[in-house]
């Protein structure tokens, strides 16, 4: 990362750096890969979906990104396509190299079809007279009292559309925000993963971007799509260092119970999962608590001066009259 110390003001670019200030403090998202054979094994239809929609070869994706690549590609990013006719082209530079490509060319890289419905908006819902919105939410809250205006949280759905939300705004258009509700794009994404219905991967994927660069702050996602964008043009990355993937961003049975599932078997129904009582969850929390403070007593202590920690020997003799092994035992 470069140094900040003597960038020029206002988000402007200074010799020798690779991309504007504003850009230098921001977090790159890598992405996520789900593991299908957990999916499946476990009976969901996450598998299904894709493959149906063609998006399969998306989720999973694994391979190396370059946090400084990734933030030259968004200094430089911007729209040159026709707003007018709906068509939209990006164009960028990394290490002196322009790139330019649309939906289907990035269709080909990430191998999924360019095809499908292209509406991109969080805060409203399409005028669409085959979508009602309350029939769309009834899909996914099938056991609540459903209207326009509530609010869509997450932690009401069914253990499958719980993960296929968290997976939508984690690898299909992340944010850096929370995820305890949905937004209206959330509910459009997952009503066309579930009913097989056409959408257009990749332009969101393009709309996410420009997003992205439009924020002073926030995270700058999709670290491995930019990767093979920037492979497929034939950009170098020298000597930057590449960073992978996590453990924590496959998704598997451990993100099932990190977001507070429980996997039991039943003899009837076989695997099932979970939502696990409040009292579990706090009862874990207060075991982590009581590890954090136990740790932090004993960095504590040991941070003590030496007579500090020797003063319940004082008590007992005085320091002189102790042996150096018998010092060195207590210590």
């Amino acid at each position: 990362m470069p140094n900040t110390k003597h960038l020029s003001a206002g988000g402007k670019q200074s010799a020798g750096q690779r991309f504007k200030s504003s850009y230098g403090g921001r977090k790159v998202l890598c992405g996520r890969t789900v593991d299908f054979s957990f999916t499946t094994g476990d009976k969901f239809n996450l598998e299904q979906w894709f493959d149906v929609l063609g998006w399969k070869n998306y989720f999973t994706i694994n391979a190396p990104y370059y946090i400084e690549s990734v933030k030259e590609f968004y200094s430089n990013l911007s729209n040159v396509g026709d707003d007018c006719n709906d068509v939209l082209a990006l164009k960028t530079k990394v290490n002196r190299v322009v790139i330019k490509f649309d939906d289907k060319i990035l269709g080909q890289i990430l191998k999924v079809p360019a095809t499908g419905s292209k509406f991109f908006e969080t805060k409203k819902w399409p005028e669409d007279p085959e979508l009602v919105l309350e029939d769309c939410l009834r899909v996914f809250y099938p056991n609540e009292n459903v209207f326009g205006g509530m609010a869509k949280p997450t932690n009401l759905l069914g253990v499958e559309h719980r993960l296929l939300h968290h997976i939508t705004a984690t690898h299909i258009l992340p944010t850096s925000g929370g995820h305890e509700k949905m937004s209206y794009q959330d509910l459009y994404i997952m009503l066309h993963v579930v009913t097989g219905k056409p959408l257009n991967l990749p332009h969101l994927i393009m709309k996410n971007m420009l997003r992205a660069t439009s924020k002073v702050e926030g995270a700058l996602p999709y670290g491995m799509v930019i990767t093979k964008i920037l492979s497929h043009f034939g950009i170098m990355f020298g000597n930057e260092v590449a960073s992978r993937l996590d453990v924590g961003d496959i998704y598997n049975a451990s993100s099932l119970k990190r977001m507070g599932w429980k996997r039991v078997f039943d003899s009837e129904k076989g695997v099932q999962w979970l939502p696990r009582k409040v009292e579990e969850k706090e009862k874990e929390l207060k075991v982590k608590v009581m590890r954090m403070l136990k740790s932090k007593d004993k960095l504590k202590e040991r941070s003590k001066p030496l007579h500090h920690r020797c003063s319940k020997v004082k008590q007992v003799a005085p320091a002189r009259h102790l042996r150096p092994w018998i010092l060195w035992r207590i210590i």
